[in-house]
């Protein structure tokens, strides 16, 4: 008969322990954002060069503007990094990140349908890699953990395999030998 308890205490997920993200993942994501704001810096300075009269109005803005806003990315990505983390527990995942708006997902093990490593080049060339999870009823990823060793994202994916694969029992493994000996007579 189903009975619904009353709790007294609240489990806290303040009590999860995360394992932070790769050694090289915080190098990963400055070369990310650098491949990002380099190019633009070029666009900008061959505009200057090529177009005087918006040099004359632009230079000074952008001189102190892009350096500015590219430390500060780079600063921001630096306290991102070291605060995203992730749990595997026995019966869930946990993820947490966010440097203004944190946000820690947990997702049963149990809910997990499938799961996806995605490797892009620059991941490939430093190791990493982002484990995707997918739950039931959805068409996107309900968890993207990037930052990963490769490693880890296979070793994460094995567990969660290893969770969800159905165990026989006793009888169901019988039934099997006896119907793969019948096959074989």
């Amino acid at each position: 008969m189903f009975e619904n308890h009353q709790l007294d205490a609240l489990p806290t997920h303040q009590d999860i322990i995360f394992k932070p993200l790769a050694d090289n993942a915080l190098f990963y994501v400055q070369v990310s954002w650098l491949l990002f704001y380099v190019p633009l810096m070029c666009v900008l300075a061959a505009v200057c060069y090529f177009n005087e009269a918006f040099a004359s109005l632009a230079q000074t803005p952008l001189l102190v503007a892009l350096p500015s806003i590219l430390i500060t990315s780079l600063a921001y990505n630096v306290l991102s990094v070291r605060l995203r983390g992730v749990a595997i527990r026995n019966h869930d995942i946990a993820y947490k990140k966010g440097v203004i708006w944190q946000q820690v997902t947990i997702l049963p093990l149990s809910r997990i349908q499938h799961t996806e490593i995605h490797r892009g080049p620059l991941e490939r060339k430093f190791g990493l890699a982002s484990l995707r999870l997918y739950s039931a009823g959805g068409m996107s990823a309900d968890l993207n953990i990037s930052g990963l060793s490769h490693g880890d994202c296979k070793d994460i994916r094995q567990f969660i395999q290893d969770y969800t694969q159905p165990t026989l029992t006793q009888t169901e493994s019988t039934d099997i030998a006896n119907t793969d000996e019948s096959i074989n007579e």
